[in-house]
């Protein structure tokens, strides 16, 4: 059977949720020179967040406390465990589109369609992938993470030519071994842990087009926690 978009009436309906504002007493330290900081006001963003379900999304209408340096004045936007900066859909939505095309054959279309996308935005989320990391740079910080765990294993029977593939295979093992090694995350899929790892740790932000993810083990544990 041809892989068609569902049509209209077809598509799982889309949840809209209205967050409630919250916020801690006080902000984190400023991250440039982690002097003390204030409360100044509040962005609400409109973010397409996966649910426990994979193909399901949610949009909320999400207020994100802002906050101040009182002695660099570098202003900053806190964000909930979770919720990743500068992205409509957020990391678990991608990784469930990515995965749906290039390990379960759907077409861009189609894979968009379940969750409320384009499918050019689809294409680019699997460029994205393909060209985050190394396989190998991923899979050796899960094996320092996790000596126990085979390191590796399933990505042999994965076609060579998907990169993609392979990428978003070994960000799962080392999202697995994040959460061995102690590390508390709310995302449900590799792409999301890490990624949120790297923001949580150290206010790296990956968009589309940027690439050179290269984490260390050494970081995880004891890592400060903090947004941009």
């Amino acid at each position: 059977m041809a892989d068609v978009p569902p049509a209209v009436s077809e598509r799982k309906p889309l949840t809209r949720i209205t967050k409630d504002r919250q916020r801690a007493e006080r902000p984190p330290p400023c991250r440039q020179c982690h002097a003390r900081s204030w409360w100044n006001g509040w962005r609400v963003v409109f973010p397409m967040v996966a649910t426990l379900v994979a193909g399901i999304v949610e949009q909320w209408e999400l207020p994100l406390a802002k906050a101040k340096c009182g002695s660099c004045k570098h202003s900053f936007t806190c964000y909930p465990p979770g919720i990743y900066p500068r992205r409509r859909y957020q990391l678990d939505v991608v990784a469930d589109v990515a995965g749906a095309m290039v390990l379960g054959g759907a077409s861009a279309t189609r894979a968009a369609a379940e969750v409320h996308a384009t499918s050019s935005s689809a294409r680019r989320w699997v460029l994205w992938v393909a060209a985050l990391a190394e396989p190998r740079d991923l899979l050796a910080t899960a094996a320092r993470l996790d000596p126990d765990a085979a390191a590796g294993a399933g990505l042999g029977v994965l076609p060579a030519r998907a990169p993609a593939a392979h990428v978003l295979a070994a960000l799962e093992q080392l999202g697995c071994a994040l959460l061995h090694a102690g590390v508390a995350m709310v995302e449900r899929t590799g792409l999301g842990r890490v990624l949120g790892w790297q923001h949580a740790a150290h206010g790296a932000v990956f968009g589309l087009g940027d690439a050179g993810l290269h984490p260390s083990p050494a970081t995880v544990l004891g890592c400060e926690k903090g947004d941009t």
